[in-house]
């Protein structure tokens, strides 16, 4: 297992890379591991505040999985993941629902997998998600209609 989620934090640590992914970590810490040297592939400032940073994807589990880790300032704040396969649509002409759907339950498959727990509860509405609840916040997957397309996350709570 070269990917592991701590349910007690909500730690990820990344094996193949030396690198722990962990609420509120700073910026330069990231900047200084390997997954950031080898896997960083853009950045999108939000101008709110918010900065997206992007990364190609590895391996996981037989997976391909990318992550975007979301700064608010210079401290981590929320963590979006996607598997992807080369039968995913590529553009809008390969786009079905049926296609997104298959990506949200392989989705769930993998945070089953890699977590080692049934998901805490799972909704057909509004939209199809998928969750697992902790103490520190939740883990998630979902398929979005109004964005068609399907992705997971974590979502750390704030601590008072």
């Amino acid at each position: 297992m070269n990917m592991l989620v701590n349910n007690e934090n909500g730690t990820i640590e990344l094996k193949d890379f030396s690198t722990q992914l962990y609420r509120k970590m700073p910026l330069d810490q990231l900047k200084q591991t390997d997954f950031y040297k080898e896997k960083y592939h853009n950045m999108w400032d939000v101008k709110t505040g918010y900065f997206w940073y992007y990364f190609k994807s590895i391996e996981v589990e037989d997976y391909q999985l990318s992550f975007s880790l979301c700064f608010l300032g210079d401290q981590l704040h929320s963590i979006q993941m996607n598997t992807w396969e080369s039968t995913d649509a590529k553009d809008w002409n390969e786009w079905t629902e049926e296609k997104e759907m298959q990506v949200f339950y392989r989705n769930n498959k993998f945070l089953t997998l890699v977590l080692g727990i049934p998901p805490t509860r799972k909704k057909k509405t509004p939209y199809p998600s998928c969750t697992f609840i902790f103490p520190w916040g939740s883990i998630w997957s979902v398929y979005d209609p109004r964005s068609a397309s399907s992705f997971m996350g974590i979502s750390y709570e704030e601590k008072k």
